[in-house]
Parts: structure tokens; C-alpha cells; sequence
């Protein structure tokens, strides 16, 4: 993917910007991709790559009195934690059953999250430190697990067993008995102690159990061996460790995860890969890596996407087909973070817990707004500098869609010449009315400059396909 065209008719093309990239020092790059991800388009095409808007959000249904915080399907059922109660939504009829009470987390020291697990008999929901259980056919009651079972923090699936990271020794797990989740023996644990470690959750990825830790990440599968089945894997360990295991995420074949070292990792077999950039890693550093809100993964468009929302509420995107970073926001400015707080494909949809409502959302190319709210959208352009002389902007063009529903409105051109720290200087440029498919969106008369930082924004949802302008350079 390029970020340079050769340029037409007199005008120079202004790079991309295909990424997300604010440094440390914005005069080097402020690059900003909000609501926009890039997309490579077809080698025949006019243009090698467009900006692309993320599909807005509707309300298919309401379930519970809200927030979402976790879903799961089972037997084509969806399992919904919906504020403090359990939900079972049945599609055929649509039907949505009140499982009962599970309560919220206990907060002590890092925020705790819910996680559910699907089993071939139950599903378990775990809000710690409790952890309940019920079937999987409709009328099935929901049954808080007791007994000799000590509490968890997060709970997995495999092979039958119900497995859960333990409340206070933080480096032992402890399993069900097999396709019974509420029996359990005091003897069933292990201890991840390939290194010390701090236990913050457990996923299942294919046939492996990852036990994500604060100093270290370890590696496990069903070995049959009738004392205990589990057993760590040869080379099982991953010395980037897991800060909070509400950054986790599965997908693409892979676990997603903030590093305690405010690096964000992607799995690759059993080697952690760094996909952060400094840029990015910058931004958490300012905040906290242990105070991550939640990551989590879906897929739109065939793009694959690993959202990360920190604990200064903004929300960063990693998108797999690229392999570079965008930012999202539910707001009509560029504040606040995604209000998706969880994701789940059910019947061939994707559908998106609110974490702000009761609310889950679907999306669609032809939704423009969030929940009935507009999107702002935002790209913030590559720094253009004028060499050692002062260059004039005479024209600049955007080449974008017009004249359908998704592209109606204004576009909002600003700039700055001090390096991206102000853009006090702005215009308004039409998208036109739906059926004005001819409609060109330029201005004139943008003064000089020796740097300059252009940004473009929208509540609507077009297309772009480039940004031309002509700019020659003086004397001085």
C-alpha cells in the first residue's frame, strides 16, 4: 500500500493518512484516522487506496436493563450478561429468558471483567469472584456454583472441563469435574510455575488453554493423564505477560493482548508478536496498561479488527488486513471512547453489546449514524513542509463520494501551520444533496506556509479517494 500518486493535471497529491500515528512530537507526525480505516483497493482502480467509514449502529434488540458486558452463543442460543442478570435469547421465535441474579464484579484493585464459557452440556458465567452454571435447553435454571468451589476471576472451556484462574493464589488454576461443571475436587489445580506470576485470565485458543499472567503467558492442552489431564506444552511459555485480562481478545487464529509493558501482542503459534507502534505505545504510557477497559475482536467487511479501549476512554483499532492502527469514538467530536463492549457472530450477524445501554446493536453500510447519533469522522493528513522556502496553497481538491445518502452534508477543512498544535483556520465545503453525483469539493486561497497539517472531517459517511492540491514553492 502506497501513500503517494503520481500527480495529475498540475495538482500534487497529499499523502494518506493510513493510519492512526500521533508522536510524541506532532510536528514529526499527527496522523489521525477517526472513524476511517484504510482499504487497499484493486490494482486496476483510479486510486491505489481509500478511506473507508465504519459501519454505523442500529438496535436489533434490547435485552435486561443494560450495560452489555459479555455474550456467548451455545446451541444457537445467545447468552447475555445485561447489567446484574443472565439472559438466554432464543431467534426462532425471537424469545429473551431472564436466567436470574449474577451480580456485579467486586472491584479490588485492578477492574475485574465477565467472561463466559460455552460447554458441549452448560455455559458458566463468571462475575468475580462468583461463577454460575446452568444448561443449555430453555428453561434450564441458573445455579451459583458452591460447595468447595474457592471463587474465580475468568473461566475457559476444553474438553469438557470448566477451567478457572483462582481468586487469591495467583499463580493456580483448578478445573470442574468433566461435563459437570458444578462438581468439583479440592485436588484438581495446578500451578502455572514455569515463572512467578500473577494470573489475570484464561482463554481457549483451538485445543490450547493460555494462561495469561502479569510476568508471563503459558501454554496448555489436554494431555488425557488421568491424575490431572492438563499439562503445560513444550515451549509453552511467553515471557510478554498480561497486565489486565480485560485486553484480551480472540481472533484470527490468535490471542490479543496489552502487555504489562505497554506493548500490544498478537500470538503467532507459541511466539508473542509485537503489533503496537511507538507511536501508540506513547499514548497507553500516558494513561495505564493495567487499567485497560477491554479489547475485543470482530469483523466487518473482511477487515479483521482488535479493538483496545484504554483507561482514558479512548479506543484504538488494529486492522489485520493492513496491519495498521485507526481510532474510534461514539461522540458527534473526537472525545470518548467505542461504546462496543462486547462482540458476538450469531446466525451468520455480528452483533455489538452497547456498554451504555441495554442495547444490541447490528451494523451496516447504509447506517450512518450510532443508535440514531452521528458519527464524526476525522483524518488528520501528513505534515507537508515547504523545504527550506515558503510554499503557497492556491487550490486543494477532495475526490470523494457525492450525491448518495451516505455522503450528504459538509465537509470541514481545517489547517495548522504550527506543526498540528491548533487548527484555527477552517471551511466548510458541501457534499451535496443525494442525486448530485457530479459535485466537486475544493477551495481556494489557503495562504502560505513552511509546514502545514491539513484535517477533514464529516458526520456523514463518504468515501474518500484522495486529496489534491496545488502548491508551489517561493523565494523565501
Amino acid at each position: 500500500m502506497s501513500e503517494t500518486q503520481t500527480p495529475q493535471r498540475g495538482m500534487r497529491r497529499i499523502p494518506f493518512p493510513l493510519e492512526t500515528y500521533q508522536h510524541v512530537s506532532p510536528p514529526l507526525s499527527d496522523k489521525l484516522l477517526l472513524n476511517f480505516y484504510a482499504e487497499q483497493a484493486p490494482k486496476d482502480a483510479r486510486n491505489d487506496v481509500v478511506l473507508m467509514p465504519s459501519q454505523g449502529l442500529s438496535t436489533s434488540l434490547n435485552v435486561g436493563p443494560g450495560p452489555i458486558s459479555a455474550m456467548a452463543v451455545a446451541q444457537d442460543r445467545l447468552y447475555v450478561v445485561s447489567g446484574d442478570h443472565f439472559y438466554r435469547v432464543t431467534d426462532t421465535p425471537r424469545t429473551i429468558e431472564d436466567l436470574g441474579v449474577v451480580g456485579f464484579p467486586s472491584v479490588t484493585g485492578i477492574p475485574p471483567f465477565v467472561s463466559i464459557a460455552v460447554g458441549a452440556t452448560a455455559v458458566v458465567v463468571c462475575v468475580p469472584p462468583n461463577a454460575l452454571t446452568c444448561g443449555l435447553n430453555v428453561g434450564d435454571p441458573l445455579n451459583l456454583i458452591g460447595g468447595t468451589f474457592p471463587g474465580a476471576t475468568s473461566v475457559a472451556y476444553l474438553d469438557g472441563y470448566f477451567v478457572y484462574t483462582h481468586p487469591t493464589d495467583t499463580t493456580q488454576f483448578f478445573i470442574s469435574q468433566i461435563n459437570d461443571p458444578l462438581d468439583y475436587d479440592a485436588l484438581d489445580f495446578a500451578h502455572t510455575d514455569a515463572a512467578p506470576n500473577i494470573l489475570r485470565r484464561v482463554v481457549t485458543l483451538r485445543s490450547q488453554l493460555w494462561f495469561l499472567g502479569e510476568y508471563g503467558v503459558e501454554v496448555w492442552y489436554d494431555s488425557g493423564d488421568t491424575d490431572f489431564p492438563l499439562r503445560r506444552m513444550p515451549g509453552g511459555l511467553i515471557s510478554q505477560g498480561c497486565g489486565n485480562g480485560a485486553s484480551v481478545a480472540i481472533g484470527d487464529n490468535s490471542v490479543w493482548w496489552l502487555g504489562s509493558d505497554g506493548i500490544v501482542y498478537r500470538s503467532d503459534n507459541l511466539l508473542a508478536r509485537r503489533v503496537s507502534t511507538h507511536a501508540l505505545e506513547w499514548s497507553i504510557r500516558q494513561t495505564n496498561p493495567l487499567l485497560v477497559e477491554r479489547g475485543l475482536f470482530t469483523i466487518e467487511n473482511g477487515h479483521s479488527f482488535y479493538a483496545m479501549t484504554l483507561g482514558n476512554h479512548r479506543t484504538y483499532v488494529y486492522d489485520g488486513a493492513t496491519k495498521v492502527w485507526h481510532n474510534r469514538a461514539s461522540s458527534i467530536d473526537e472525545t470518548g471512547d467505542w461504546r462496543v463492549s462486547a462482540t458476538q457472530l450469531w446466525f451468520g450477524r455480528n452483533f455489538y453489546g452497547d456498554n451504555r445501554s441495554n442495547s444490541l446493536f447490528e451494523t451496516s453500510l447504509t447506517t450512518m449514524t450510532e443508535d440514531g447519533q452521528p458519527i464524526f469522522r476525522q483524518a488528520v493528513l501528513p505534515p507537508l513542509w515547504g523545504g527550506t522556502m515558503r510554499a503557497f496553497c492556491s487550490r486543494l481538491e477532495i475526490e470523494t463520494e457525492v450525491g448518495t445518502a451516505m455522503a450528504s452534508g459538509d465537509v470541514t477543512l481545517l489547517w495548522s501551520d504550527d506543526g498540528g498544535a491548533t487548527f484555527p483556520n477552517g471551511r466548510a465545503l458541501s457534499l451535496g444533496t443525494v442525486g448530485q453525483l457530479r459535485k466537486r469539493l475544493y477551495t481556494t486561497r489557503l495562504g502560505s506556509f513552511r509546514q502545514r497539517v491539513f484535517s477533514i472531517s464529516t458526520l456523514g459517511s463518504p468515501t474518500i479517494y484522495g486529496i489534491d492540491a496545488d502548491i508551489v514553492a517561493g523565494l523565501s
